[in-house]
């Protein structure tokens, strides 16, 4: 990590809301839906990082400086059709910081979305497939990225997929979730 990127986490480390909370279950929306599950990606993917800001947003912007930063996920932008419900609330989490943002503008308090790729992590199973970002390069370029004022912290590999909105969205999707169809991702299992 760079002294800067050090320096400038240091200094408002006493004043963040880190969100990092989630889970990730394969699904089949094909079919009936556990419920069970489906309230606990919820619970814990959205309702966790809603209820844990609202909890401490008065006190941040108390602060002279302060920072809420989300973790969503590229599978906001482009879902992986095999975990639906995880996806469904990466998308909702990236619209409620989207809002919140906007609703914080006119404070001292910046909201700020990390959206990682698929990292070489036991968010899945950690299997060093070669298509999974190895952690310390997403680790050194998210830091890098925390560093400025960027509202989006996405490392350049999945710019395409971040920029996905649009008239190629379905073709997008399409590819995408055949590629992992006919190369699926490890399990362990």
């Amino acid at each position: 990590m760079s002294g800067l990127a050090k320096c400038d986490l240091a200094k408002i480390s006493r004043n963040i809301v880190f969100n990092n909370a989630g889970f990730m279950e394969f699904d089949d929306v094909s079919g009936p839906v556990d419920d069970e599950v489906a309230q606990q990606l919820i619970t814990t993917n959205l309702l966790g990082p809603i209820r844990v800001t609202s909890a401490l947003i008065e006190h941040l912007k108390t602060r002279p400086e302060a920072t809420v930063l989300y973790t969503s996920s590229v599978l906001a932008f482009v879902p992986i059709a095999s975990n639906a419900i995880y996806s469904a609330t990466k998308a909702a989490l990236h619209a409620y910081a989207l809002s919140q943002r906007f609703q914080l503008r006119n404070t001292n308090v910046r909201v700020q979305e990390i959206a990682p790729p698929w990292v070489d992590t036991d968010l899945i199973y950690k299997s060093g497939d070669p298509r999974a970002m190895p952690l310390p390069e997403f680790v050194e370029q998210t830091l890098a990225a925390l560093a400025t004022d960027a509202p989006e912290v996405i490392v350049e590999a999945i710019r395409p997929m971040r920029d996905n909105p649009g008239a190629g969205e379905h073709a997008l999707f399409e590819a995408f979730n055949q590629s992992l169809v006919e190369n699926p991702i490890p399990t362990g299992v």
